[in-house]
């Protein structure tokens, strides 16, 4: 599964929704695929246990690895070798956000008749939503490499294994049985499944 279209399909889903967490109900965030329904929930107690168990397991896998690295030692390399300085990248998507967060403000209590101030604003969040995921894919590209970037992609994918269910009829089930299956799975669903776990972390933690 690659990196960055999973984080693509992320990025493009929060901004699509303006990360309103309204539609996340009872900690579970639906969504379809091909019209039928889906929905990630947030873990319980004993699956956050062996979702962390099997992380520390895959990072002693990855630490044997030739070229393992941490994201510091990539920032430093990156940065010395003239490639990217990610601190100043991300020292810009946090300006950027908080200019987001001012624009989704000034529309929020803004008069409804007045039609160009409402124009004008929508189309600055529009363009720093743009800027945000441009900055966002580069960050993540770049430190995909990393141990902990590695250690996260797997947790949020196990996560998603455990707890993406559907809804064939009467029921919530099950989507994959085993982990073989979620990574032969279509890709269309599990990306979107693990854009949507992502979500539902990221407003929870």
């Amino acid at each position: 599964m690659d990196n960055k279209e999973i984080l693509n399909e992320s990025i493009s889903e929060l901004f699509k929704s303006n990360y309103d967490d309204s539609l996340i109900k009872d900690n579970k965030l639906c969504f379809t695929v091909n019209e039928q329904l889906y929905r990630v929930r947030m873990p319980n107690q004993g699956e956050q246990s062996l979702a962390e168990h099997k992380k520390n397991l895959i990072q002693l896998e990855y630490l044997k690895q030739e070229g393992c690295i941490t994201k510091n030692q990539l920032i430093r390399q990156l940065k010395l070798n003239n490639v990217i300085d990610i601190e100043h990248l991300e020292e810009l998507r946090e300006s950027l956000s908080k200019e987001l967060k001012r624009f989704w403000f000034l529309l929020a209590t803004k008069d409804s008749g007045d039609k160009k101030k409402i124009s004008e604003y929508s189309e600055n969040i529009t363009k720093i939503q743009e800027s945000l995921q441009r900055l966002s894919l580069d960050i993540a590209s770049h430190l995909s490499p990393s141990l902990e970037s590695r250690l996260e992609k797997f947790y949020v994918e196990y996560i998603t294994f455990i707890c993406a269910e559907y809804h064939p009829d009467k029921e919530w089930k099950k989507v994959w049985d085993t982990l073989e299956d979620f990574n032969k799975a279509d890709t269309v669903l599990t990306n979107k499944a693990i854009a949507s776990m992502t979500w539902l972390l990221l407003n929870k933690r």
